[in-house]
């Protein structure tokens, strides 16, 4: 998918910032100064002349040296939150960008239809066909942005989950969706436990699932295992669909990408696999991608084994 691209980053204003901490940083100096001057003056042969000149000087370095590490300082400050707001600007645009293609679709069709004075009752059914595939594309996104949203606010709940029985549930939500596209999930994981968001961790396999559900063949089938190691617990889901090239894996887990195979085939915003891999971060896990075109897929949820790996507050 071609992104669209916001005008340029933003570059935020560091001076005020920089004078902050020069304020600071020449507070320090000169009240440290003055009082060793204080302390110090009479024991000088010349009343304390040649101190002041020193400590002047010192100061003047201090106000240079201070000016730069302060620049310094403030732009690796800034720097997080330049990249926070470039990608804000990034979802928006992006998410402008999805919302304008069906409303147009619809307003388009629409408007030629009034002008049409001898618009037949099947044309019209036509249109309205139409409109109402533009709406669903519409449910589809608001939903998509709507988990998204979810996920940024939602609150961890850490405590031992049984990762086979998470996976049936996950499962046993897409069974009806499965089971009309005659597809067969095995949940061939077994019963090992690992300290996670036992939700989190659903929303994840769901959204794996639904996507190997989406790119599979009918009368195929997706299988879950899940393995313990070392120092994490993986769960794998694999199927048999249409692959990924070499060249689009990197790119898959970017809001609103889709594969070039993926558009032709089915509907879908690319939000999915953006939410499970937040998801992940959130535990501290990540997921990895096996794949290749006409070969199937494999998606592997790793889930660090020790609490200390989630990089959360304890």
């Amino acid at each position: 998918m071609k992104r669209v691209v916001p005008s340029r980053p933003r570059h935020l204003s560091a001076r005020k910032l920089v004078l902050s901490y020069l304020v600071i940083i020449m507070t320090t100096s000169i009240v440290f100064s003055l009082l060793f001057f204080v302390t110090t003056a009479d024991s000088w042969e010349d009343g304390g002349q040649d101190l002041g000149v020193t400590l002047l000087l010192i100061n003047l370095i201090t106000l240079v040296v201070g000016a730069l590490l302060s620049y310094r300082l403030a732009r690796r400050t800034l720097r997080p939150i330049e990249k926070t707001l470039d990608t804000q600007d990034q979802y928006i645009a992006d998410a402008s960008h999805e919302l304008r293609t069906p409303l147009a679709s619809a307003l388009i069709s629409n408007e030629v239809a009034l002008k049409n004075h001898q618009l037949t009752l099947a044309q019209a059914r036509t249109i309205i066909e139409g409109n109402v595939k533009d709406m669903q594309e519409l449910r589809l996104l608001s939903d998509g942005l709507l988990r998204e949203s979810e996920v940024q606010s939602s609150v961890l709940k850490l405590a031992p989950v049984d990762t086979r029985g998470v996976a049936q549930e996950a499962i046993q939500a897409l069974t009806l969706i499965a089971t009309e596209k005659n597809i067969i999930i095995k949940n061939d994981t077994s019963a090992i436990s690992v300290i996670t968001d036992a939700d989190a961790l659903r929303k994840v396999l769901t959204i794996l699932l639904e996507n190997a559900i989406k790119y599979s063949p009918a009368k195929s089938v997706i299988t879950l295992t899940n393995q313990q190691g070392y120092s994490s617990v993986d769960i794998t889901v694999t199927d048999q669909g249409i692959g990924i090239g070499s060249s689009e894996i990197s790119n898959i887990f970017q809001r609103f990408y889709r594969t070039d195979q993926s558009r032709s085939q089915t509907t879908g915003y690319g939000l999915g696999l953006s939410i499970a891999k937040e998801l992940l971060e959130k535990v501290g896990g990540k997921i990895t991608v096996k794949s290749a075109l006409r070969e199937g897929s494999e998606f592997t949820v790793k889930l660090p084994v020790d609490v200390k790996d989630l990089g959360l507050p304890q």
